[in-house]
């Protein structure tokens, strides 16, 4: 008969540092603007941690999937402050997660945190720890013995498959703390459409999701709408991104939860919709990944052929009118390809830093940046 031992009884490092009866100040997003934050772009009007805006809550239970609940998941938000602090905490509650067992816990539902001087200078810090039975928990990232002789940006990540319904962050109340106006080089944003593999799913943390981690290389906002099984191009999520302001390039990476004849069906109508709005505003369409089936299965090989010719010709029949396709196939790079996911679909971390690495040149020449 088997039986279950308690890791943190096994080795320390593994326990959550929690200061229970800390006298730290906390502070709430939703209440004080001593936090700044970003690629939740409904953020400030709406005052909750969603992906979409409040005025669509009516119309996305309608859609077909669940599209509604994964809205609500926080992926591609960010929290951004300046402190001196030498103690950081976060209490957290969450109203919905997933219980996914290929993904860690860690990137599902935990905040990771980076610090440094600027957003290009910053380093990966370290990444909450939880029970993850419970929806409420409290994270200590560190206790330091004396405040810190200068202002550190600290930048949080949130949760990739989680909805957050509060966040508190908790600092020395003797330290000083002041927002992050201005975390990346310009207001611009590159927003992005697609799949669970746009969320995230299946990096270890969420600063490991290919679109932050392009954040990080191209110092830009990047708003991630990747909808879990779900990116199936609705006319209602294209009208819903088309009210984003400042958007410097659109991605549309949906082709993975689409059957062919559902792309041939709302590809077009999903890019005529953008281009009421961004009528000269660069469109990238990635075709899906290069996925297990691939090395084993000749038919799927044919028929993900068809797929990828339909993107790259619909991409030419536009005459280069800032519309651009890129072969999903080459995204994971050219060597190790099959030891690059989790399940031959999902990618790790290896994964994500090849997609990004791959793209961010890519991306990087048709924004001349």
């Amino acid at each position: 008969m088997s039986k279950t031992i308690d890791i943190k009884k096994v080795d320390s490092n593994f326990i959550n540092a929690e200061n229970k009866d800390d006298q730290l100040l906390y502070i709430d997003p939703k209440q004080n603007d001593l936090v700044k934050i970003y690629g939740l772009y409904w953020f400030d009007e709406d005052k909750r941690y969603h992906r979409l805006s409040k005025k669509i809550d009516d119309v996305l239970p309608n859609l077909e999937g669940s599209v509604d609940v994964l809205a609500g998941n926080s992926s591609g938000g960010i929290a951004a402050f300046y402190s001196n602090t030498n103690i950081l905490k976060i209490k957290v509650k969450l109203s919905f997660k997933f219980h996914m067992g290929h993904m860690p816990y860690t990137g599902q539902a935990g905040f990771d945190l980076y610090i440094g001087n600027t957003y290009q200078d910053m380093k990966f810090y370290r990444t909450s720890n939880f029970d993850f039975n419970k929806t409420e928990y409290e994270f200590t990232y560190f206790k330091h013995k004396d405040l810190s002789e200068e202002n550190k940006l600290f930048v949080l990540n949130f949760p990739l498959y989680a909805t957050v319904e509060e966040v508190l962050i908790g600092i020395n109340p003797n330290s000083t703390i002041s927002p992050c106006n201005k975390l990346f080089k310009d207001n611009n944003k590159i927003v992005f459409y697609g799949t669970s593999i746009t969320q995230g799913g299946c990096a270890s943390r969420p600063g490991m999701s290919y679109t932050q981690i392009l954040s990080r290389l191209l110092s830009t906002e990047c708003l991630n709408y990747g909808f879990s099984g779900n990116g199936k191009g609705h006319i209602e999520i294209a009208q819903a991104l088309s009210e984003i302001k400042n958007v410097e390039m659109f991605v549309l990476d949906y082709e993975a939860n689409a059957t062919f004849d559902r792309l041939k069906a709302t590809l077009d109508n999903f890019v005529k919709c953008l281009r009421k709005t961004y009528p000269t505003t660069p469109i990238v369409i990635i075709s899906k990944i290069q996925m297990y089936l691939e090395f084993h299965d000749k038919d799927y090989c044919i028929n993900e052929k068809k797929i990828r010719n339909y993107q790259k010709n619909y991409v030419k029949k536009s005459n280069g009118k800032n519309l651009y396709y890129i072969d999903g196939s080459k995204v994971l790079g050219k060597n190790n390809i099959s030891e690059k996911t989790v399940d031959g679909c999902h990618p790790t971390d290896y994964g994500f830093i090849s997609m990004a690495e791959y793209l961010y040149p890519i991306i990087k020449k048709i924004l001349n940046k």
